[in-house]
């Protein structure tokens, strides 16, 4: 067999543009010094990608690992000081991290390209905070477009604890916040040149950054009819699956040890109870015609990632590891850790039969920087 590193550059080349999957395009990096100079950002023509989840970080705290679902272990460990004691949100592959100063920033996890954030303090409502930690303080944070694919994008967050939304473009030196009617935003997406945030109610709101009037809200879609919640004890997402808005309940109560009777069978060591069986329920609405909710049953080939990150739908007919129909979920329930109840941060949530499995085994747990999903793009 002939020397892999001896390949002539425009074979290299035409390989590199062959390969679908990032991972697998690092695999490629890694061969020999020849094959990793061809790696680079124009030859990787891949676009959906199966996302990573980015661990805690552990003994040393300059480092991240990132875990491939497929391979079923650490695929990458990453030098990030910029991350550092940071609260990190994940939206298209970057990282806004919020440090306990107040400073933010926009980081991407591979390159260590940092954009600079207004401080902290420009949030209008800065001042009516009722928690201490600064890196507390942003729950959501959402891109339009990835800053490396255009100049004019645009980055909102929800903020505060009573979950107000601001925006910030690029060239902007405060936050600006939209104008609602209702508050507590638990998640946001971007969506055919518009931003969709749901409240605690379940209203989805609408808003045009870009628009004449960028600060104006709308209601895009009422409060499905089924839900009866009061979004207190339910965490709200919504994602874009094919050109469906779904919303997806998370049912956050958690019984109290002295309630655990029907949790734990005669004879448990109640320290070793899995406490936290996340239930989920999904509505499902089109964001034209009449936007009628309707409860979903099956996600089909879909799988969701939710969480700290951008909430997402990918198809996982197309990634071997990826489990249709499933809910790939991260949660941070610290109070409930220190009551001594085992509490896995990140699962699989099964829409078919409700079973839970875990997506990843070992223990990786941070009150500030919980594990999160990334989606890997560009190095």
């Amino acid at each position: 067999m002939g020397n892999w590193a001896e390949l002539p550059e425009d074979l290299l080349v035409l390989t590199a543009n062959k390969i679908t999957l990032f991972e697998d395009f690092l695999s490629f990096s890694g061969v020999c010094r020849s094959w990793r100079s061809v790696a680079i950002n124009d030859n990787f023509k891949g676009s959906e990608q199966i996302p990573w989840l980015m661990l805690s970080d552990k003994d040393k705290p300059d480092e991240r690992q990132f875990v491939s679902l497929r391979k079923g272990g650490v695929i990458r460990t990453v030098n990030l000081p910029e991350a550092r004691g940071k609260r990190c949100l994940e939206t298209l592959g970057w990282l806004v991290t919020v440090a306990e100063d107040g400073e933010i920033n926009l980081l991407h996890p591979f390159t260590r390209v940092q954009i600079n954030l207004p401080h902290v303090t420009t949030f209008k409502h800065y001042q009516m905070r009722t928690f201490d930690k600064n890196t507390s303080f942003i729950s959501k944070a959402v891109l339009s477009s990835r800053p490396e694919e255009s100049e004019d994008y645009a980055l909102v967050v929800a903020y505060g604890d009573s979950g107000y939304v601001c925006f910030w473009r690029p060239g902007d030196m405060s936050w600006t916040d939209v104008r609602i009617s209702l508050l507590y935003f638990r998640d946001i997406i971007f969506h055919g040149g518009l931003f969709y945030g749901v409240v605690g109610r379940a209203f989805v709101f609408a808003f045009d950054v870009w628009g004449p009037d960028p600060t104006r809200t709308w209601i895009a879609l009422q409060a499905p009819e089924m839900y009866t919640g009061s979004g207190m004890k339910e965490q709200l997402f919504i994602v874009e699956s094919k050109g469906v808005l779904l919303m997806v309940i998370q049912d956050l109560s958690i019984p109290k040890f002295r309630d655990d009777r029907h949790y734990v069978p005669a004879g448990t060591n109640r320290s070793r109870v899995d406490y936290r069986m996340p239930r989920f329920q999904v509505f499902g609405a089109a964001l034209r015609g009449k936007g009628e909710w309707a409860e979903i049953t099956s996600l089909g080939d879909n799988a969701l990632f939710l969480g700290d990150n951008a909430s997402f739908s990918v198809d996982a007919s197309r990634f071997p590891g990826i489990k249709a129909n499933c809910i790939y979920y991260t949660d941070e329930y610290w109070e409930f850790r220190k009551q001594g109840g085992v509490l896995r941060h990140t699962g699989i949530y099964s829409l078919e039969d409700g079973s839970k499995s875990p997506c990843y085994e070992e223990e990786s747990l941070n009150p500030i920087c919980p594990p999160l999903w990334v989606n890997p793009s560009s190095f």
